[in-house]
């Protein structure tokens, strides 16, 4: 995607090999050497998929690929972060309560009055 190398180099090595005619895929972070939990690898003959998983980070990826050309790979990547989520401390409050047929916004008041509309639901015919 970067024909002048300006992008960032991967930080995840993947490499994909077939044994007793099953793929083995292998991942590891080239930054610091950590091995990634590899699973559920599939092929549909035209397309390898696997789930990644570092666990320093717990972060799981999803990953596809085929290939394009002789040295040309497709890759898709997504991902799930997780997160811990701590509610912050809350103190509830009481607010006053306005006067009946107050405004909002201490605008004139209005009275409140019939609007036409009979109660309950509408008979059929």
């Amino acid at each position: 995607m970067c024909p002048d190398d300006s992008c960032e180099p991967p930080r995840t090595e993947y490499t994909i090999s077939v044994v007793d005619e099953q793929f083995r895929v292998t991942g590891i972070d080239a930054n610091d050497g950590e091995e990634l939990l590899i699973y559920d690898v599939g092929y549909d003959g035209e397309s390898i998929r696997f789930v990644s998983l570092m666990r320093s980070t717990g972060r799981t990826g999803r990953n596809w690929m085929r290939v394009v050309d002789k040295d040309k790979v497709e890759y898709r990547f997504t991902f799930t972060e997780r997160e811990l989520w701590v509610k912050k401390p809350f103190t509830p409050q009481v607010l006053p309560s306005a006067e009946p047929n107050a405004a909002p916004n201490g605008g004139p008041a209005t009275q409140l009055g019939t609007s036409g509309v009979a109660e309950g639901p509408p008979s059929v015919s």
